[in-house]
């Protein structure tokens, strides 16, 4: 049987560790509270260090601030679909670093043309799939000021509540929430 991981989740998992996810405190997650003593039913990876943890916000941060072209949401949308119709998986990356997780992406086979028929560069699509998912969510779901969260590019917040169908297309392609009446 081959499992599918879903494009958000997989993004979300290489954008915010579950160790860093339990750091922020309490906030909720995939409509679940998530509290600093709550165990998960699988086995959480080994707590990062501070080093880890600071390279972790900075390129928390650096995703969020990255700036998603007016086209994104389609060309992204059709980027996943033929990512998907061609068979490619995204990696496994949970805690590694963005440039660890663009290089991981730029080495998978077949994934490079079809990031460049869709005007994507490996980093510009880890980036922009990381940015979109992080301002999607700090969207739908502020995070409380002590968790420390990324404050999104401005332009994407008004890209994406200005775009709501197609910020509902490119979520529905990667997986996520939001699949009612989807295709």
């Amino acid at each position: 049987m081959k499992r599918h991981v879903p494009f958000l989740a997989a993004a979300l998992a290489a954008a915010i560790p579950a160790a860093a996810m339990a750091q922020m405190g309490g906030q909720q997650m995939g409509g679940q509270q998530m509290g600093p003593q709550q165990t998960a039913p699988q086995q959480m990876p080994p707590q990062p260090t501070a080093a880890q943890q600071a390279a972790f916000q900075r390129d928390m941060q650096a995703a969020a601030r990255y700036p998603l072209p007016a086209d994104f949401l389609p060309r992204m949308t059709d980027t996943i679909r033929a990512i998907q119709a061609a068979g490619i998986n995204p990696p496994n990356a949970p805690n590694l670093s963005l440039d660890e997780t663009i290089a991981r992406t730029a080495a998978i086979p077949g994934l490079q043309p079809i990031l460049s028929a869709h005007g994507f560069t490996p980093r510009d699509f880890v980036l922009g799939i990381t940015a979109f998912g992080l301002t999607q969510a700090l969207i739908q779901q502020p995070p409380p000021p002590e968790a420390h969260a990324p404050t999104p590019n401005p332009a994407n917040v008004a890209l994406i509540r200005n775009n709501p169908q197609q910020a509902q297309a490119l979520m529905q392609a990667m997986g996520g929430p939001g699949q009612q009446g989807g295709q």
